[in-house]
């Protein structure tokens, strides 16, 4: 049967299979890169807020990705819009978030409304246009943003990805407003997935390296104290304030601020307000990205090389991966609490 069939997908001219093409490559190089990174649970984390912001936009809010990180991070960013008081944006992202993580694979599925299916030929086309439909079809029965955070979903179940990445969780408005999907909206559907992807393995490029960067702050310390839980943390939680510092760790306001100072010394985090009081930081990977800092000009540095292998180096970074195992498990708890 013709893959251009009128009735399931676009038509398969070669402006579509290309992007068809470039979009499964890019959503599998993310996938692959995030299955072997030391810091896949921290990129999960921060990939959620990134998709629930994309899902957000979907359907019309007006809010950008800092402030979903800033929500996320439990601060608000002085000079940022206040969120609304009469409207939870974020009602929906607790249940997403705890199906993203949970192993059971049908359990999304199987919670999708009944007239949401395949006809017959739907096996003949590529699985990245199957997963679309689906996300079209219940764009159509539901009017909330649950459609567009479906996505990560569909491409896990249609094979495109091991794991539901939350940052690929998207669409375009049509598939909810038109009857019949042109041409040109599943393109844009494909490319802005692809640049999501993208964007996000970047992302994570960036993050790994926070964390090569880390191990070498520690190191080159004398006395490293509670810089390795304020690294750890960082991975997770990249916007910090002395209070929101203080009640993770456990200390003093004083003592938080000391230590986001060693941070900033140290190159790991840029501080975003320019006030005495109720001082705001984000991490380094994230500044230039959302505006905080100017980007570097020139030739990008050469990344210093790791320093030889020892049984005392091993056992700092093997205190460090136990430090963010920790943090992790920390805020898990303290997710699930809420």
């Amino acid at each position: 049967m013709s893959l251009s069939n009128s009735r399931y997908g676009p038509a398969y001219s070669a402006k579509m299979v290309s992007a068809i093409a470039s979009c499964t490559a890019a959503i599998a190089r993310l996938d692959a890169r995030f299955c072997v990174s030391l810091v896949a649970g921290a990129w999960a984390r921060r990939a959620a807020w990134s998709g629930y912001t994309r899902a957000l936009q979907l359907q019309s809010a007006e809010i950008d990705e800092i402030d979903v990180f800033s929500w996320g991070c439990g601060l608000q960013i002085p000079g940022r819009p206040l969120r609304s008081t009469n409207l939870d944006l974020f009602d929906r992202f607790p249940a997403w978030d705890a199906a993203l993580r949970d192993p059971d694979p049908l359990a999304w599925r199987d919670a999708l409304p009944t007239a949401i299916g395949e006809i017959e030929i739907a096996a003949d086309h590529p699985p990245l246009i199957r997963a679309l439909d689906r996300v079209r079809q219940h764009a159509r029965l539901d009017g909330t943003a649950l459609p567009w955070l479906s996505l990560p979903f569909a491409l896990r179940d249609k094979g495109l990805v091991t794991t539901p990445l939350p940052c690929l969780a998207g669409g375009v408005k049509a598939f909810r407003l038109k009857r019949t999907v042109g041409d040109e909206d599943w393109y844009a559907a494909m490319r802005s997935l692809e640049a999501s992807a993208t964007a996000n393995l970047a992302r994570l490029h960036e993050l790994e390296k926070l964390h090569r960067e880390a191990q070498r702050a520690i190191v080159a310390e004398y006395r490293p104290g509670n810089l390795p839980a304020l690294a750890a943390l960082l991975h997770h939680r990249p916007l910090l304030s002395p209070q929101s510092l203080a009640e993770l760790l456990g200390m003093s306001v004083a003592g938080a601020s000391k230590l986001l100072a060693r941070g900033v010394d140290c190159g790991l985090l840029v501080e975003i307000t320019q006030r005495r009081t109720w001082r705001v930081f984000l991490s380094t990977d994230l500044a230039v990205e959302f505006g905080f800092a100017a980007p570097k000009r020139g030739r990008p540095r050469k990344e210093v090389p790791p320093p030889p292998a020892t049984r005392a180096l091993v056992d700092v970074f093997e205190a460090f991966d136990r430090e963010m195992a920790n943090i992790d498990e920390l805020l898990r708890r303290s997710a699930g609490a809420v």
